[in-house]
């Protein structure tokens, strides 16, 4: 399966949002957030395996589900989209550590947040930092990304509603004539 088609298949699967100024969120051990009614829509994951993408996008999906999160597919209306990045990569003790980033836009395709975070795998085996990444480390890591993504939406600013130019002729037409 194609990293595009990922997309589509992630936008009813999983939300990550985030927004206001640019700023950078690493994940740490956070509480989980509920954070129902901001539609959000995750554009791509890219980076892994597609066998591990597909692991990770069923996860975020369900830790989505979780926290009351408004996921909605790539094609609807919604309030932030999100794209992500996995990678594996060994650390200096030996460990392997699968590491996100999920960049969220707003409804203006501005970015608005970055969540960032590692998970730590077991001791790798041999050349291919993904064969120390296993379902474990995968849960963990999808989990993090949501609780990131849930408080960043409970902290995002509402965006002011816009007045159409519909709606300022009628009631510029319906406002009643001042007589003098």
């Amino acid at each position: 399966m194609s990293v595009r088609s990922y997309g589509l298949v992630l936008g009813p699967l999983a939300a990550l949002a985030l927004a206001g100024c640019q700023e950078t969120t690493t994940t740490a051990a956070r509480p989980r957030v509920d954070a129902p009614g901001v539609p959000v829509s995750v554009q791509s994951i890219s980076g892994a395996p597609d066998q591990v993408t597909a692991h990770f996008a069923g996860l975020l999906g369900e830790a989505a589900a979780e926290r009351k999160m408004e996921i909605v597919p790539g094609d609807k209306p919604a309030r932030f989209r999100v794209r992500g990045y996995l990678t594996a990569q060994p650390t200096e003790d030996g460990q392997t550590a699968l590491a996100f980033v999920w960049d969220v836009y707003d409804e203006s395709k501005k970015r608005a947040q970055r969540v960032q975070g590692e998970s730590l795998g077991r001791r790798g085996g041999g050349s291919d930092p993904w064969a120390g990444i296993d379902q474990t480390i995968v849960a963990k890591a999808a989990s993090e990304s949501a609780d990131a993504i849930a408080s960043f939406l409970t902290t995002a600013p509402v965006p002011e509603p816009k007045e159409d130019a519909k709606s300022k002729t009628r009631t510029a037409q319906a406002a009643p004539e001042k007589k003098r």
